[in-house]
């Protein structure tokens, strides 16, 4: 078994961490490209699109679990068990805050402008950094909570540093509260989904790949129970039917997903929730830096400082607590082991 850090949590070197951020890093962009190749490609004489979004969270969930079985099967053997001993309750609560926090997400875009639900969701990691200290018993620095708020800060600041469009105007309506209040549901939500998977990898010990098997194959259950009413899964086996093509554009869709769910869900066992929070709320920051360098789109003076202030937040942080005196917690001493004391002998 491996050894665990103070946290409950596996840790390990920059290095690690930085090869596991640059693979979700690099995964989820070309997951991105894969999802706008699928859903803007034209099929067939009548240039028919992909519209089945609904069920493309059914088939990258089910395309995930499967991935995590044979990871799982091969690392530990035949004979693991696939829910690592967690009881079902366990994965029901994370697996349903993980949905949660997606749908209602998606669901305030209906209500309010995309900026605004960006600004709103860069602050993910307050609510994740508050669940960790809640569910999972973990404490963070100073330095860290400042870091935190600087990255929150450096994309708000990037987002409305951002000029405006006609469309984009900000008008605190009953429409505009509803979204909001949606955005708060969905950052409640992720104050538990990753904080409660800490929680379970801490005391039930399960490997990266039980997380990654177990909350998707929850999460497709949900989707399916959520979708088929609709009648979605027909209409789609029917667009399959006429356009054979597309099963080739969905296996890449689903390979580039599981690839990055390896790395998010090995990075979420090893360095906890809001390690991952931090990689992908950067992730989005880098992939409208490389469309604006790419493809040579405009951006103001004033975004840079935004982008200084995510990517330089630790060393920020850092010097912040030198000049004011903040010492860092003493790390523990794993190597040591306390003496035993010896029982005086007397007689009674």
């Amino acid at each position: 078994p491996q050894e665990l850090n103070e946290d409950g949590l596996v840790g390990g070197s920059m290095l690690k961490l930085a090869f596991l951020s640059s693979g979700v890093w690099i995964s989820f962009v070309a997951f991105g490209w894969a999802q706008e190749t699928l859903t803007s490609h034209e099929y067939g004489p009548n240039k028919d699109r992909f519209t089945h979004t609904s069920s493309l969270v059914l088939v990258q969930s089910i395309g995930n679990a499967v991935v995590g079985y044979c990871a799982l099967k091969l690392t530990q053997g035949k004979n693991v068990s696939v829910t690592g001993g967690v009881p079902a309750r366990e994965w029901l609560v994370t697996s349903l805050a993980y949905l949660g926090a997606h749908k209602f997400g998606l669901e305030a875009l209906r209500y309010i402008i995309f900026p605004l639900q960006v600004v709103c969701k860069s602050c993910k990691s307050i609510p994740v950094m508050l669940g960790e200290r809640i569910l999972a018993g973990q404490t963070h620095s100073t330095e860290k909570k400042i870091s935190v708020m600087l990255l929150t800060l450096g994309v708000i600041f990037f987002t409305l540093a951002q000029p405006k469009k006609k469309n984009q105007e900000f008008h605190l309506d009953s429409k505009t509260i509803f979204g909001l209040t949606l955005v708060f549901l969905a950052l409640i939500c992720d104050g538990i989904y990753g904080p409660y998977q800490n929680k379970i990898a801490k005391e039930f010990k399960v490997s990266e790949y039980h997380l990654m098997l177990n909350m998707n194959l929850w999460q497709a259950i949900f989707t399916a129970i959520l979708i088929f009413p609709s009648g979605e899964l027909l209409e789609l086996s029917a667009f399959v039917v006429h356009h054979p093509a597309v099963l080739q554009q969905m296996g890449i869709f689903s390979a580039t997903m599981a690839a990055g769910n390896l790395f998010i869900f090995k990075l979420q066992h090893d360095f906890g929730a809001l390690t991952v929070t931090k990689v992908t709320t950067i992730r989005k920051l880098v992939s409208v830096l490389f469309s604006v360098l790419w493809f040579r789109h405009s951006m103001a003076s004033a975004q840079w400082i935004g982008v200084f202030v995510v990517f330089f937040a630790n060393q920020i942080a850092k010097a912040t607590c030198t000049a004011l005196g903040i010492k860092p917690p003493p790390k523990a001493d794993k190597g040591k082991k306390e003496p035993k004391k010896k029982e005086s002998k007397k007689s009674k």
